[in-house]
């Protein structure tokens, strides 16, 4: 905490001093100093060192344009590109990623400095920006959720609202991050469900459930947050959870008099959150192929050059033949979620909220020739049925496609199953017993 503690100081003092207000673009010029092993001229994949580092508001993952030293910038002019590797206080590390001139010692990268309107805040989100790129490769976008900043009370307040403003507005200027306020918001409860008040310590079993969630809907970063008074000063912590790696939290003390009017006006009170509970589920699907002999397919291709002319053309009038017919463009729809994974045979796990459910699954039967579709046949085949899910286990949802011409159907059906492992000498073997259908649904 001793480093963060120091590099807010730095920051603080560099942002005041040079720039209270910064509230228009600046492209700033940071010149080569080096490059590394002390080449003279480097070209794609190598590296170069510039004199801008965090007190020019890099981060790790952006892209530079180089430009040779006598150059006026422009977009002609641009001899190659590099993302910075590794930053320090006043230099960087870029690793040249394409280029049509080598590079060396006097040249320099043109910056776009972050701009902001809370110069106060402006060090404490620039260093929570920094922990957050710091696990993952340079070039690699993450994708963070940006939740609440609550009061002590778990209130939202105007206060709460111009921190969130201000770190959405500085993370969409960095082309690395890809910022989501909404996907998560049914899920994620108040912070401290997940922290420990007043100390920098998670609650495991519960940001574990959370990083579940961040699987699910592909969220490598959630940022939330709480202020504190004390005395004459706000103390301003941010928490970092990270889907993969060790989480983390940065915190700032700001002067209350700065904030005092939105502080005290409340936009959203506390309200308990409940949060949505899961069951999971497994899915199993099977598939019936129909096999017609010789005399079948003549009387398929009759039945249905009748039905449609566009048929009869595909096999009177060309050399197409079938020995197949399988289900095709299936589909299994869990009220509007689509669930597109699931493959024949597999076991196909998915966890789902809690309450009632529509389960819809059809499928088209198709002809082909070995693994060559020919033609769909003009019909859908479906089959749904509405099921409540609770806390039942062992829970098989099996899904049934047959494609037997004339004879087609789809069938769903909810089945508990109890897995249990025989231990023999020779060989072991895993037995399933099924159990009767349980009526968990009404078709």
């Amino acid at each position: 905490m001793k480093k963060y503690a120091i590099l807010i100081v730095i920051l603080t003092v560099f942002f005041v001093v040079f720039s209270p207000v910064n509230s228009y673009s600046e492209i700033l010029k940071g010149t080569i100093i080096g490059t590394k092993d002390n080449q003279l001229y480097v070209a794609t994949d190598g590296y170069i060192i510039i004199n801008a580092g965090k007190n020019f508001g890099i981060i790790i993952g952006d892209i530079l344009p180089i430009f040779k030293k006598n150059d006026m910038p422009n977009m002609v002019d641009e001899i190659g590109r590099c993302v910075v590797a590794k930053i320090n206080e006043n230099n960087s590390v870029c690793h040249i990623i394409n280029s049509r001139i080598e590079a060396g010692k006097g040249d320099f990268v043109l910056i776009k400095r972050l701009t902001y309107s809370q110069p106060q805040l402006f060090p404490l989100i620039y260093t929570a920006i920094n922990e957050i790129t710091v696990p993952y490769e340079n070039h690699r976008q993450i994708r963070i959720y940006i939740d609440n900043i609550y009061d002590e009370k778990n209130n939202i307040t105007e206060f709460s609202e111009a921190i969130k403003e201000e770190i959405l507005s500085i993370l969409k200027e960095k082309k690395r991050f890809s910022v989501d306020t909404t996907v998560l918001k049914e899920y994620i409860n108040y912070q401290d469900h997940y922290f420990y008040p007043d100390i920098d310590r998670s609650k495991q079993e519960l940001i574990y459930d959370l990083k579940k969630k961040m699987e699910q809907f592909n969220i490598d970063v959630v940022l939330t947050g709480i202020y504190k008074i004390k005395n004459d000063n706000l103390m301003v912590k941010l928490f970092l959870v990270n889907k993969n790696w060790e989480d983390k939290s940065v915190k700032y003390d700001i002067s209350v008099k700065d904030y005092k009017n939105s502080i005290s006006r409340i936009i959203k009170p506390y309200k308990p959150f409940k949060e949505k509970e899961f069951v999971d589920y497994k899915f199993i699907m099977n598939i019936k192929d129909y096999l017609p002999d010789a005399d079948e397919q003549r009387e398929i291709i009759r039945l249905e050059s009748e039905r449609e002319l566009n048929f009869r053309y595909k096999f009177t009038n060309t050399k197409l033949k079938f020995n197949r017919i399988s289900p095709s463009d299936i589909n299994v729809k869990v009220n509007d979620e689509m669930i597109r994974d699931i493959q024949k045979g597999d076991v196909y796990e998915k966890a789902l909220s809690k309450g009632i459910k529509r389960i819809l699954v059809s499928f088209v039967p198709t002809l082909y020739d070995n693994e060559l579709e020919i033609i769909s046949l003009k019909k859908e085949i479906k089959k749904e049925i509405i099921l409540d899910l609770n806390d039942e286990k062992d829970i098989f949802i099996e899904i049934f496609l047959d494609s037997t011409y004339g004879k087609e159907f789809a069938d769903i059906k909810v089945v508990r199953k109890k897995i249990d492992e025989k231990i023999r000498l020779r060989p072991v073997k895993t037995v399933i017993e099924r159990q009767p259908t349980i009526e968990l649904y009404r078709d």
